[in-house]
């Protein structure tokens, strides 16, 4: 790269000023944008492959710090989100193509009554060290009480006083948007993330990716 090139890229990355995080973050989010604006290629991954872009897209979902997500059910007339815990055994699994999502909630919380009530969500997991997000879409179903039970963990003990409160789910993947910064992106001028549907027992690209 010429010395011209590098500064413009300098440049441009300091002025970018990425108000989301530490000033690593920032570096990391404006270099990578100019990057693409330079012309630099993301790391090759198809985006014509829907296997490639699955199998990206659960990568990033589990390299997620502190094994946290972030539920949105419908609530009244809006939508309500809120944090969920995601350690292990609950999290993003797959199976021969088959997608879901093992979380847990108190049978006498607000998204508990949400998702019996209407059980169409999404569950995000962003990482802010890279930039990266994976949104899950689908409907979720509680999980029998002998699966549930199997779920159940000690350490979860610290978040019940009443153990006969946790129930455990998991959201059936409909439709899955991933985006990383610099590696993963639809380079779209409108921002619309690389997007993947579930049809007729396979995973397709969607056709506006």
């Amino acid at each position: 790269m010429s010395l011209a090139r590098s500064a413009a890229v300098a440049a441009t990355s300091g002025a970018l000023g990425l108000a989301i995080g530490s000033e690593k973050v920032q570096l990391m989010g404006g270099l990578a944008k100019v990057k693409a604006w330079l012309g630099f290629q993301a790391a090759a991954v198809d985006l014509t492959q829907p296997d490639a872009v699955l199998g990206e897209a659960l990568s990033f979902a589990k390299a997620t710090p502190q094994d946290c997500g972030v539920l949105s059910t419908r609530q009244g007339g809006g939508v309500a989100s809120r944090m969920v815990q995601l350690k292990e055994p609950f999290g993003v699994q797959e199976e021969n193509g088959d997608v879901r999502v093992n979380f847990f909630t108190s049978s006498a919380s607000r998204k508990f009554k949400e998702l019996l009530a209407d059980p169409n969500c999404a569950l995000l997991y962003w990482n802010p060290e890279t930039l990266t997000y994976v949104t899950f879409q689908g409907r979720a179903e509680p999980k029998p009480p002998a699966e549930a039970k199997s779920f159940w963990r000690e350490w979860m003990r610290i978040l019940y006083k009443d153990p006969g409160l946790y129930t455990a789910w998991h959201l059936h993947v409909q439709r899955i948007q991933v985006v990383s910064i610099g590696r993963l992106e639809s380079y779209r001028h409108d921002w619309r993330p690389v997007e993947l549907e579930r049809s007729q027992g396979s995973w397709k690209v969607g056709r506006d990716a």
